[in-house]
């Protein structure tokens, strides 16, 4: 266990230093090396390096080489979020969204995420899309800037938007049902390995006329979704089994106009 907390300490302090581009790392692993790095991750925190503070919040928040510390990373991602960090600005947004060592306060989070956004981060970009999607907060349900925000974030790549995207479009929520459309968006998630879009995707194929598709990549997908943990896949592939037979068929429970 000693060993184990010792290696990822010196992952870890590895890592602090390349963030904060400290030369330290061309010096090797020498002995007191990484006391050196450690020293000098403090150091420059206590100036007020934004890439230090967030990677001692990361340190504190991951216990990794110490014990695990909610109200420092706190304290380290707020400090480094002031000095415009992006990443340290979605995690603290992070933080209040979910209660993670603070109380969950969904304006805190928002304040966050849109600071985050607007430095280019998707992931708040899609957090935010979710906020308003639920209606969390004091705001009410509002697909529209759900959609606008999923939007952002795909085009930047975001597997999980597209698949919100996909999603919206499948179950026509603030925008017209569109099979083609979600069918783009999840099969652009899907090839990102994104799990939830490879068990809708699935679900289309198996239950649809998609043109070109067959019950073999439903199975495929399927099976893929369930390795990368979507629970739905594996309660569907427990109750259908494992050898999808190999003919067009519409599964109770998952034609085209189910919804979750």
């Amino acid at each position: 266990m000693i060993k184990k907390r010792t290696i990822m300490r010196k992952i870890v302090l590895s890592t602090a230093v390349f963030l904060i581009g400290s030369s330290l790392l061309n010096a090797g692993v020498e002995s007191g090396f990484m006391d050196r790095a450690y020293s000098s991750v403090i150091k420059r925190a206590k100036k007020g390096d934004a890439n230090a503070l967030f990677a001692l919040g990361e340190m504190k928040y991951l216990g990794m080489g110490m014990k695990k510390d909610y109200s420092r990373a706190l304290h380290y991602f707020n400090e480094a979020a002031n000095r415009g960090h992006i990443e340290a600005q979605y995690k603290l947004a992070h933080m209040y969204y979910a209660g993670i060592g603070v109380k969950k306060d969904i304006e805190k989070a928002l304040f966050w995420f849109q600071k985050a956004a607007d430095g280019g981060d998707p992931k708040s970009m899609l957090n935010i899309g979710m906020i308003h999607y639920n209606g969390l907060g004091k705001r009410e349900v509002d697909y529209a800037k759900a959609f606008y925000w999923y939007e952002k974030a795909s085009k930047r790549g975001y597997p999980q938007a597209c698949f919100r995207l996909g999603e919206m479009f499948y179950e026509g929520k603030g925008v017209g049902k569109d099979l083609k459309k979600a069918v783009k968006y999840l099969e652009k998630a899907a090839l990102e390995g994104d799990a939830d879009a490879q068990f809708l995707l699935a679900r289309i194929y198996l239950s649809t006329k998609v043109v070109g598709k067959n019950l073999k990549q439903a199975k495929h997908l399927m099976q893929e979704a369930y390795m990368n943990g979507n629970k739905k896949a594996k309660k569907f592939l427990d109750r259908y089994g494992w050898k999808i037979v190999i003919k067009k068929v519409t599964l109770p429970g998952y034609d085209e106009s189910h919804t979750d």
